[in-house]
């Protein structure tokens, strides 16, 4: 009971419900519309339309809640027709004879139980549209792009994307990523330091894999070699062969 209180007090504070309150029973009081402007003076109608509009709302803000807690019709376009029916079945016939008493004609010509229950129908439907343009938008976040490393934000913008490993060539390391390769003159030991944030592991004197990067182990010429996912054949030197084997890469 108290969750519902609390999902409730939620829903009927949404500043655009005051809005359409406003708006619909000013609307209501000088148009006269579904038969109110019979027989109904504006004293009347005054009265009248701020009362269905705001006992509409209440009613309808808790029958909302049961639709989604029990049915599960959050945000699914049935919710509003659903909504707008069960709104019309308990409010027909006491706003009718709300409408009749402050006519004062026990008889309105042309109008009846149907005809309001058809009106509150129409309005719960408008009021649903109302409240989902004024209501707080759902704004969609995109996931957020993983942060990348030192040593790629060294390199050209076309280049920023997951690294795949590093070569020694000269003075040089050659960075390798998905998007491409260039040459930093930098130490390997500094690169490697550079890479921050990225799992690797350093296979060779010479080169630097991330695990990511790794597609499998095969052999060139009886030694052990890792294949990327640039297609590279990097080398495993002996010293480097256990962190390997303990790094469990698959054959290639």
């Amino acid at each position: 009971m108290s969750n519902f209180l609390a999902l409730y007090r939620r829903a009927i504070w949404l500043p655009a419900l005051g809005v359409i309150w406003a708006v619909a029973s000013l609307f209501g009081i000088i148009a006269g519309p579904f038969g109110s402007g019979i027989g109904m003076s504006a004293g009347a109608r005054s009265l009248f339309w701020p009362l269905v509009i705001g006992a509409g709302i209440l009613i309808g803000a808790a029958v909302r809640i049961v639709l989604r807690r029990s049915l599960g019709l959050r945000h699914s376009w049935g919710e509003p027709v659903l909504l707008a029916a069960l709104v019309a079945a308990l409010l027909s016939w006491p706003f009718y004879m709300l409408t009749v008493w402050l006519a004062h004609d026990p008889e309105l010509p042309g109008f009846g139980v149907p005809h309001m229950a058809s009106y509150i129908f129409g309005l719960s439907i408008a009021i649903s549209i109302l409240r989902h343009w004024l209501g707080p938008k759902r704004v969609r976040v995109p996931p957020k792009s993983p942060e990348l490393p030192r040593l790629v934000m060294r390199l050209d913008p076309d280049l920023h994307s997951p690294l795949i490993r590093l070569a020694v060539r000269d003075h040089y390391v050659d960075v390798v990523t998905q998007t491409g390769e260039a040459s930093v003159l930098i130490r390997l030991a500094d690169a490697i330091a550079e890479t921050e944030g990225v799992r690797g592991l350093q296979v060779h004197r010479s080169h630097w894999v991330a695990r990511a990067g790794v597609v499998g182990t095969t052999r060139d010429n009886g030694k052990p070699v890792l294949k990327t996912t640039d297609g590279a054949l990097v080398p495993v030197s002996r010293t480097y062969q256990g962190v390997v084997e303990a790094a469990g890469f698959p054959a290639a």
